[in-house]
């Protein structure tokens, strides 16, 4: 189908308005279900300034079991298979581990760059291995959930409709767009960070078309939520994390610690993003797959 034909075509028209049907569902439904369970269990997202694991964790698996649903009725209404690409892709466990190995490096490099310009100090938390492990592990296992769940809206169902109208490359600057807007919301929120958003939205969307699959961009987004909040102790898009191993202090100026919404807002994570790029291009064979990527 040619790009005309498809700018005619009622599916692409329906997969938009599926699209901003759940923009505007996501959070009440969501909620229906999150609070009479929180309250059951008197689950706090945020207490003592910093975001609790459980009802963290609480809010992954539903919005995840939620963009499981807004996929599939993007696919079929692309008249797609869920199953097909960009979920299922050659060496998806491997791109997983690879995506989140160069994730988490490239966020600790940015951290280590603020320390060591005397931006920032770091110390071990005060909490015993045993809690600083079973933290960890948790945070690990919400991070992947969540980056799961937003991968699969900004990866698939973004991607899959950007491409039908605009082909791969748009897709892939729609899809930073979306990363950046998504966050608006988040505290500290400023221009810079909208920026690096836009431009780690945009080599996520790359990594699918690369790699063939979504998963090597779940598991950087992985890597990369983890190392700066869970691990570091540092705020990870505005938020600080509960049960965190190092205490990470920011002294310096905003441009070099990324302020109020920590190290993913500094001029580091400019460079972190350039790297990721560098290493995903080196690291990877490039998928072949274009025409089915775009529905074709």
């Amino acid at each position: 189908m040619d790009g005309l034909s498809r700018w005619r075509s009622p599916r692409g028209w329906i997969a938009i308005a599926i699209l901003v049907a759940a923009w505007f569902a996501e959070t009440p439904v969501e909620g229906a279900i999150e609070h009479p369970v929180a309250r059951v269990f008197g689950l706090h997202m945020v207490q003592h300034g910093a975001m609790q694991a459980a009802p963290y964790g609480l809010l992954m698996i539903i919005r995840l079991a939620w963009q499981i649903g807004v996929a599939a009725l993007i696919c079929a209404a692309l008249g797609r298979s869920l199953w097909a690409f960009p979920v299922r892709g050659r060496g998806s466990l491997a791109h997983l581990a690879q995506g989140g190995v160069i994730g988490l490096a490239v966020m600790v490099a940015a951290i280590l760059g603020i320390i060591g310009l005397g931006a920032a100090h770091a110390g071990i938390a005060s909490q015993s291995i045993g809690s600083a492990l079973g933290h960890g592990v948790g945070w690990l296992v919400f991070d992947l959930t969540g980056a799961t769940g937003e991968e699969l809206y900004g990866r698939l169902s973004i991607l899959l409709v950007a491409a039908w109208f605009l082909g791969w490359r748009g897709a892939i600057v729609v899809s930073g767009l979306m990363f950046s807007a998504i966050h608006l919301d988040n505290p500290g929120v400023n221009a810079v960070w909208l920026l690096r958003l836009f431009l780690q939205g945009a080599l996520l969307a790359w990594a699918v078309y690369r790699t063939g699959s979504i998963w090597w961009s779940v598991g950087y987004h992985t890597g990369w939520n983890w190392a700066s909040a869970p691990l570091f102790g540092a705020a990870g898009s505005g938020y600080l994390n509960q049960g965190h191993v190092f205490d990470f202090t920011p002294v310096g100026p905003g441009w070099i610690t990324g302020g109020a919404v920590g190290p993913e807002g500094s001029a580091f994570a400019f460079a972190a993003v350039l790297t990721a790029a560098t290493l995903l291009w080196v690291t990877t064979s490039a998928f072949t797959g274009r025409d089915i990527a775009e529905g074709g």
